[in-house]
């Protein structure tokens, strides 16, 4: 009976630990704040930094270290945009001397490359770009913080179905029993590593793709080069396997397909941003070189907010970035469609999340959680019509105002036939009629 009451509090958890990622969309079970993953990060980086730089493991190559500095510069200059709060980040970037094919970005921004990545794969800048914008990206979607929450609902699962076990076993010993109570306790430490430890889901893998490849080309670095990065992994690891079945990472040749499919829209950024890369000059130095780097140790490379060059700009958080999505383009456009016809109860669900997006006039996020849902319905419809116009697309909103009118003449796709969904005191049809006059 114990047992069963354990498992059914951590499926509770798992149910309550939930939350939307702003920037992805996607649900993810965070059961940690992403202040509490950034602090966490940063111990463990200081310790792992500090352990290399006593066998001498890290880079001392000028020429090395100021390259990664440029890059990753440019790519934190268009990460803050996305997610303003980042730029209070204390970002640090170490060149590791390792035969290890890898790089990656912890919460808060606390980066490395090593330096066999540089040096069996080659990289050029617009190449490199894409790893390091890759990792960024897994930090500004909150992925140490998702894989932490992970660690830490697993060992809470089998530390306390253990402890339940072994006190409804009166032959236990004590000392056993001491143990499992100990485990249950060290979670939250164990869950520290988990960055290193685990590796990120296929989906996080996907999504940091995605994001990364968009924020090289902000930055001014060819989508191209997303694709031929892992022409060149592939050489470099031998993995050219297709399938990716039990996998937590997409199979290389899977992933240059993906990154294939985003090449126009990708492009389109690149061209308009590259010409100002031409002579880059950063306005604000996230990334300082090793000569500036003092109170961090003379190895270290750090991104900080200080800088010789300019204060910090000033970000308005209600100008957020958005990453593309193909679907909010054709949002934009007028052209997307709700295609669910059975996701009523998925709706009712949100149904108060959307009301409150609507009353806030959040209307970004009020279109991105409607197309998320995709049901097919007048209300639908008629909220996604609204954003537009909220968002100054005319043209659009009327294309969603006339759907919503037609829906309302069809007994299962009118709210006010619905047994649970309402229409919020709306008169759809109505609103939909002045609308397109």
């Amino acid at each position: 009976m114990k047992i069963i009451i354990t498992i059914g509090l951590v499926l509770t958890s798992l149910l309550t630990g939930c939350a939307t990622n702003p920037m992805t969309g996607r649900s993810q079970l965070i059961l940690v704040s992403e202040a509490a993953a950034i602090n966490k990060s940063s111990s463990l980086y200081e310790s792992m930094i500090n352990g290399y730089g006593k066998e001498s493991k890290i880079s001392s190559d000028p020429a090395v270290n100021e390259r990664v500095q440029k890059i990753t510069n440019r790519l934190v200059e268009q990460a803050v945009l996305y997610k303003p709060n980042s730029q209070k980040w204390q970002w640090q970037v170490n060149v590791i001397e390792s035969e290890e094919v890898n790089a990656f970005c912890m919460a808060g921004g606390k980066m490395a490359v090593y330096t066999g990545l540089l040096n069996k794969v080659q990289p050029t800048d617009d190449e490199l770009a894409q790893v390091m914008g890759h990792e960024i990206s897994h930090a500004l979607a909150n992925h140490t913080t998702e894989k932490m929450s992970v660690q830490i609902l697993t060992q809470i699962a089998v530390g306390a179905v253990t402890v339940a076990a072994a006190a409804s076993d009166r032959s236990a010993y004590q000392s056993q029993r001491n143990y499992n109570t100990q485990a249950v306790q060290n979670t939250a430490v164990l869950a520290g590593a988990a960055f290193v430890t685990l590796p990120n889901s296929r989906g996080a893998e996907t999504e940091a793709d995605k994001l990364g490849i968009e924020l090289a080309a902000q930055a001014g670095y060819n989508p191209e080069a997303a694709v031929s990065l892992w022409h060149k992994m592939m050489e470099a690891t031998g993995n050219k396997v297709k399938g990716d079945f039990m996998s937590t990472h997409p199979s290389p040749p899977n992933r240059i397909d993906a990154l294939t499919a985003l090449q126009e829209p990708m492009k389109k950024i690149y061209d308009v941003k590259a010409p100002l890369y031409a002579n880059y000059k950063p306005t604000f130095q996230y990334v300082k070189t090793a000569s500036e780097s003092s109170g961090f140790g003379s190895n270290v490379r750090v991104v900080s907010e200080g800088s010789s060059l300019a204060p910090a700009p000033v970000l308005d958080e209600s100008k957020t970035m958005a990453f593309y999505s193909a679907d909010y383009e054709s949002f934009k456009a007028g052209t997307f469609e709700f295609n669910c016809k059975t996701c009523s109860l998925k709706f009712y669900m949100n149904q108060v999340e959307l009301r409150r997006l609507h009353d806030t006039r959040d209307w970004r996020g009020l279109a991105q959680k409607l197309i998320k849902i995709g049901y097919q319905f007048d209300l639908s419809y008629y909220y996604l019509a609204t954003a537009a116009k909220g968002l100054g697309q005319i043209d659009s909103s009327k294309i969603y105002f006339k759907k919503a009118k037609e829906l309302t003449e069809s007994d299962d796709t009118n709210c006010k036939k619905a047994k649970m969904i309402k229409c919020e005191g709306v008169d759809i049809a109505a609103v939909s009629d002045l609308a397109l006059k």
